[in-house]
């Protein structure tokens, strides 16, 4: 079981809901996906799960427009990899340039 190890790599399912966001559905025992899930690799390093870097470049003093984030939008590649593109408030609503986009 992976919670015991201090090291693992491996994959997620998680399914997309009608709004654009995706929750747990399973680990990854290689089974086809339905048209609503999406294949996500994940690492554990120290104990800790990794699904995408933790870190999210914004210009410097803008800062305060990113500290109502709820959900992070994410592009992902065919081998399951995550990419941070933006950050959304409580209503999916896009915070920072361009505030008036949604996820969906």
């Amino acid at each position: 079981e992976v919670r015991n190890r201090d090291n693992a790599d491996g994959y997620v399912v998680v399914r997309l809901h009608d709004n654009g966001v995706g929750s747990f559905s399973r680990l990854d025992g290689g089974e086809p996906l339905e048209a609503n899930e999406l294949r996500l690799r994940y690492r554990i390093r120290a104990g800790e799960l990794k699904l995408a870097t933790n870190a999210f470049f914004f210009q410097e003093g803008t800062a305060s427009q990113y500290e109502p984030a709820q959900y992070g939008q994410f592009r992902v590649n065919q081998s399951g990899d995550l990419l941070l593109v933006s950050m959304h408030d409580e209503n999916l609503m896009r915070l920072g340039d361009r505030p008036g986009d949604s996820l969906h």
